[in-house]
């Protein structure tokens, strides 16, 4: 007996309209995400049920057109073109909505069987806009079904919608043809009877490729054009002569006068008397002078919040782990590489649950949040003329706050940025934000030798080599783009769709992040295993001894630092032969000097590994290689300046 084929749902929509949110809400996180085929973007897919049918849906990355510019924009296009799919979902800005059509109007020229969610619904009648479904419905031959997704409005109607669809309960489901003005409609029309009989893509109509290859020809293959050169050239040449306009701009600004004209048929808006809240706050928010002042109270909470959770989770979860290496403490006289091992891995493990997740946690639940509530465009939008200084724009701000809890999600947060020049010397620039295992390096040293002064002297200073760095990084890089982004509104976060995003982030950095953290720590333990200290530390002598002014006992602890930051002092203790931090044989000052040259030196082993992955091998060596000079001359410095 033949298995029935599983439906695919594909789930489209511009950014910020609230797409994910709709993907949360339909999978229930039950989700797994993986890389498109030859890239380093993320596809979230799940299967859902409907009325005891399985369908498998997939959240394809935002997009503002079918015409790709970006990585991710080329992968939802290349996505659409050459995988099954029965039915597209297409998320539409209720807020927005004509902008928010132009997509919808592409997406029908494409051919697929059709369903809109009018998302943010809420949010439309907030600003007064009044939109009648029925009637945008009937004009577009498409079924639309009004949502509110983080408050889980209309998800159910959208779910029957989408069985009805795919399982053909709905007569003449295909869009209706929207048409251009005449001259552009006889050219489309030509060149779609052209097309008619030609195998293009594996989807798309021919309407649709028409249409592309008189504005966008890269999108159709090279051997289609050739044989529709000569009429595709006449065209465009009569197109451009008429509007005097490139022919891509002319289409755009054809499907803009479409949706203009179907916004004005099918809604319209309510005076207002008063100023909502949200707005009048916003204008706070966004102000060049006052603007800073909700900036710097939402880093003081939000730095403050992950110090005292995470320290709080971190003290819950030492008392089962403390009692894990009694189980195995026997080995250590009669089996002694076999309790090296065992020790190894119990120390990535503890590094991962113990160390960095009690701080993580509450970093990437609150990040989840000030996402929802779109303050964190706001500080990007702030931000920008500082980091333009940097060589880079406002975009970088969200993966260096995510920086500050692991820099292995921060790393992958990097593919928000659009041009390849700001996402390279991000990723070079992040290994030098502390995370929590450096966080914990520097409060566990300066507790013991300097006090609260110390601390905050070590993250002036290395704000301020991250401030140079960048500077002179962008000498040789050229010029940063300007930053044009879009700016959502402010809405009230939803807890569920936060906690479902703080748990796939979670599972992200326990899937990638904690095997590495287990090698690495296995490899460590071989090493002390084989006693090769002593020869590391003559080794390494010329940078700790005479460069650094250190004790050459510190050497081993900077190797074992490259696979786990938040070991070093641990690993510094058994050096000195001493329990506590307090008694080792350095003055304050070495502690300051050794503090800087380890939070910026190497960034840990799994760091490398995730950087390999998502930017290649020559960026991985410029961040190495940069690493080590700017550790060794920043630390150099401070023992000029203080011993």
């Amino acid at each position: 007996m033949l298995q029935k084929k599983i439906p695919e749902i594909a789930l489209l929509g511009q950014p910020n309209a609230g797409k994910s949110t709709v993907f949360n809400v339909l999978s229930d996180i039950k989700t797994s995400v993986s890389n498109f085929s030859g890239t380093s973007v993320d596809i979230a897919h799940s299967l859902i049920d409907i009325h005891g049918q399985t369908f498998h849906i997939v959240d394809l990355p935002g997009v503002y057109s079918l015409n790709p510019g970006d990585e991710a924009e080329k992968v939802t296009f290349e996505y659409l073109a050459n995988e099954h799919i029965d039915l597209i979902i297409d998320v539409v800005d209720a807020s927005m909505l004509s902008r928010s059509l132009e997509l919808t109007v592409e997406l029908m020229e494409f051919g697929t069987p059709m369903v809109i969610a009018l998302n943010m619904w809420d949010e439309a009648e907030r600003k007064g806009i009044r939109i009648y479904p029925e009637k945008l419905e009937k004009m577009l031959n498409i079924p639309v079904v009004t949502t509110s997704a983080l408050y889980g409005k209309g998800i159910r109607e959208l779910l029957e919608k989408c069985s009805e669809v795919v399982n053909g309960n709905r007569k003449n489901n295909r869009p209706v043809k929207m048409g251009y003005t005449s001259h552009i409609e006889e050219s489309v029309q030509h060149l779609e009877r052209s097309l008619e009989n030609v195998e293009i893509n594996k989807n798309g109509s021919p309407r649709f490729y028409a249409i592309k290859a008189l504005e966008t020809p890269e999108l159709v293959p090279e051997e289609v054009l050739t044989s529709i050169s000569r009429q595709l050239e006449t065209m465009q040449d009569q197109i451009q002569d008429l509007h005097h306009k490139d022919v891509h701009e002319t289409i755009s600004y054809e499907r803009h006068h479409l949706c203009m004209k179907l916004m004005e048929d099918t809604s319209h808006f309510v005076d207002r008397k008063t100023i909502p809240f949200r707005e009048r706050l916003d204008w706070y928010f966004l102000h060049p002078f006052l603007g800073y002042f909700p900036l710097v109270l939402f880093f003081l909470v939000f730095f403050a919040a992950i110090y005292f959770i995470g320290n709080f989770l971190s003290d819950l979860i030492a008392v089962p782990l403390g009692k894990i290496p009694g189980l195995y403490e026997g080995l250590k006289a009669n089996h002694p590489f076999l309790w090296y091992t065992f020790e190894g891995v119990f120390l990535g493990i503890e590094g991962a649950i113990g160390i960095v997740l009690p701080f993580f946690l509450p970093l990437i639940f609150l990040t989840s949040i000030f996402e929802d509530t779109g303050y964190l465009s706001r500080i990007a939008f702030l931000l920008d003329g500082f980091m333009h200084k940097l060589g880079l724009h406002g975009k970088s701000v969200a993966p260096f706050v995510l920086g500050f809890g692991c820099t292995v999600p921060a790393l992958y947060g990097v593919r928000i940025i659009e041009h390849k020049r700001e996402r390279d010397l991000t990723a070079i620039l992040l290994p030098f934000i502390p995370c929590t295992a450096r966080t914990a390096v520097i409060l566990a040293l300066t507790a013991a030798f300097t006090g609260p002064l110390g601390a905050l002297f070590m993250y002036v200073f290395i704000i301020f080599v991250i401030g140079v760095t960048g500077k002179l990084m962008s000498l040789f890089m050229g010029k940063p783009m300007g930053l044009v982004m879009e700016i959502p509104d402010l809405r009230v976060p939803s807890l569920r769709v936060s906690f479902s995003k703080t748990w796939l982030r979670m599972k992200s950095f326990l899937k990638f992040a904690v095997p590495f953290l287990v090698v690495g720590s296995i490899f460590m333990g071989w090493l002390e295993y084989a006693a090769v200290n002593d020869v590391i530390n003559r080794v390494l002598s010329p940078l700790v001894q005479t460069v650094l002014g250190l004790d050459e006992r510190l050497g081993s602890t900077l190797v074992y630092g490259f696979f786990r930051k938040e070991l070093v002092v641990v690993m510094a203790n058994s050096a000195f032969g001493v329990q506590e931090v307090a008694a080792w044989t350095l003055s304050r000052y070495q502690v300051l000097v050794f503090i800087v040259f380890v939070t910026l030196y190497f960034p840990c082993f799994s760091t490398f590994i995730v950087m390999w992955k998502e930017f290649g091998k020559r960026i991985v060596l410029i961040s190495a290689l940069l690493s080590l000079v700017v550790a060794t001359i920043a630390a150099f410095l401070v023992r000029l300046v203080l011993i």
